[in-house]
């Protein structure tokens, strides 16, 4: 294998055990924190991993494109994580 497939394959793996192990965090935490509070805490880190990994600031194009990104996240946020703490 050349270096670029060996590369792909070590990130995919390493995403594997970071998405698998998000489920039991979130069924630990929630002994202690609301749904929300994780939801927050997750996407602080989230963006604290993102300015780190790319520190350059992009500029925004496209206000309506960018208010449609913000409103399908806001979706997402409001029903899909919350649906999701119900079971």
């Amino acid at each position: 294998m050349d270096k670029k497939t060996t590369t792909g394959y070590i990130t995919a793996l390493i995403t594997i055990v970071i998405w698998g192990t998000t489920f039991l965090s979130t069924k630990i935490l929630l002994a202690g924190f609301t749904p929300i509070e994780i939801m927050f805490f997750s996407f602080l880190l989230g963006l604290l991993v993102l300015i780190a990994v790319y520190p350059k600031r992009l500029r925004i194009k496209d206000k309506k494109q960018e208010f449609t990104f913000a409103a399908a996240g806001l979706c997402e946020i409001c029903y899909g994580r919350t649906m999701s703490y119900q079971f």
